[in-house]
């Protein structure tokens, strides 16, 4: 039945997967990764169409650690992991590890151990390491044991990777303490020892006016004007504002208070007026002529008492 719907004239032709592009941004660099299949793993494009080959490909299982690498800083089997989906996350693999062409401390020490041999799985042991170091800087040996259980060697056993992470955390101690010994004989041999302080910059008056922008057009300024200390008469060309006075003092005023609303009678015409500080104009308004308060309406007839007959029971 397959044959047949493959062989039907109106099947598609070609590879029919679903496909994807994205971009992976491997050992700090951005690798554009075009039309792959969406099930293709790390580890598959790492070495097929990235040519990155140092993360091996063992068991496909995400058993013997060959292919482990760094998504996000989290250590991962590359060959469990979709590709796609780590698209635009931070990816490290061996080939990171070495700067200009030499091996890293964990590469070496590796090596130096004797935890090398057929080195199919050098790889894997290298990013557990690494990874191991970067999230405890002195791990015991539990813990070294711990972080390459994932990693599996037939050819020297584990004792050389064993020394291997001791040699990389002491020689990073090391150093670590004789910077900071460094660090600390400058501090006390005092200023004398610290290299002298930059000279502040001086204003180049030979360089090309600077350019501001105001809504629509940009403009070239007319002169470079230096920035005057706190208190100094500004040059020509600057802008001076006068000094802020001490609490308390008083301010003139300038304006003056609108005159009070002339006397009027409670409920005819009213003469309001409004006299401010401007053009002094009187504005006459005429009265509501609402009733006085206190002023009765019409009385009702009292609510007869209950039970009374109304003129209207006799009706019903």
């Amino acid at each position: 039945m397959t044959d047949e719907l493959l062989n039907h004239p109106g099947a598609p032709t070609g590879d029919v997967r679903p496909t994807a592009s994205y971009t992976l941004r491997v050992n700090g660099v951005e690798r554009p990764v075009t039309d792959a299949w969406i099930g293709e793993s790390l580890l598959y494009v790492l070495r097929e169409r990235l040519g990155l080959a140092g993360a091996k490909d063992g068991c496909e299982q995400g058993e013997c650690g060959a292919c482990s690498v760094q998504v996000d800083g989290q250590l991962v089997n590359g060959c469990l992991v979709p590709a796609a989906l780590a698209a635009d996350s931070e990816i490290g693999t061996v080939e990171g590890l070495s700067g200009a062409g030499g091996a890293s401390d964990v590469q070496q020490a590796l090596a130096d151990s004797g935890a090398v041999q057929c080195g199919y799985c050098t790889p894997g042991l290298a990013m557990a390491v690494h990874d191991l170091l970067q999230r405890n800087h002195r791990p015991g040996e539990v813990e070294a044991r711990q972080a390459l259980c994932g990693n599996l060697c037939r050819c020297t056993g584990y004792r050389g990777a064993l020394a291997a992470v001791q040699a990389v955390a002491d020689a990073r101690e090391a150093a670590l303490e004789a910077e900071l010994d460094a660090a600390a004989q400058a501090a006390a041999a005092g200023p004398a020892a610290a290299p002298p302080a930059a000279a502040p910059p001086q204003p180049d008056h030979g360089a090309e006016l600077p350019l501001y922008a105001d809504s629509e057009l940009w403009h070239e300024a007319d002169q470079l004007i230096p920035a005057q200390p706190q208190g100094e008469t500004p040059r020509t060309g600057g802008y001076a504002y006068p000094p802020t006075p001490p609490h308390g003092t008083p301010v003139p005023a300038d304006w003056q208070p609108a005159p009070a609303p002339a006397a009027t009678d409670p409920f005819g015409t009213t003469t309001y007026q409004d006299a401010g500080p401007y053009d002094g104009t009187v504005y006459a308004t005429d009265g509501y002529g609402t009733d006085g308060y206190g002023t009765p309406y019409p009385g009702y007839d009292a609510t007869p008492a209950h039970g009374i007959r109304l003129p209207e029971d006799e009706n019903a």
